[in-house]
């Protein structure tokens, strides 16, 4: 049993990022700053599933569409953890950010499709999860 949180090696490596970085709130960061930021966060080697989750919720509720080389670094992260419908949860948030404009979402994809080519990732659309269910009419998303 931990009698500490820093004890447990991921908690304190956690910590450290904090401390290092400052606060969740990086709107006044730097573009350079903030790719370096969640670089470092992602290639953690003591990241865990609890974490990763974190720092994808984090980048989501913020009003931008991550960088592809930060979402490739997300993937890496999930790999590492055998944490595949993470990667998958990762393109739906960044397709529901962009509703009205697909050529993004293509784009991003584009950008993307050869580390999901070399980790085996397919999009949502390839596993068919934005397929209606057979006479129920267009799925509202």
């Amino acid at each position: 049993m931990w009698r500490y949180k820093y004890d447990i090696p991921a908690i304190d490596e956690a910590y450290s990022f904090w401390r290092k970085y400052g606060t969740i709130r990086t709107d006044t960061l730097p573009e350079d700053q903030f790719d370096a930021m969640w670089t470092h966060f992602f290639n953690n080697p003591l990241l865990d599933r609890f974490e990763l989750r974190r720092g994808c919720n984090i980048i989501h509720d913020m009003d931008l569409i991550p960088e592809p080389t930060l979402v490739e670094e997300m993937f890496r992260a999930c790999r590492r953890l055998n944490d595949y419908p993470m990667t998958i949860r990762i393109l739906e948030c960044i397709k529901d950010k962009l509703p009205y404009d697909p050529v993004v979402y293509k784009w991003m994809v584009q950008e993307l499709t050869p580390i999901m080519g070399e980790l085996g990732i397919k999009t949502p659309d390839e596993l068919g999860l934005h397929i209606a269910p057979e006479g129920k009419g267009p799925l509202p998303y």
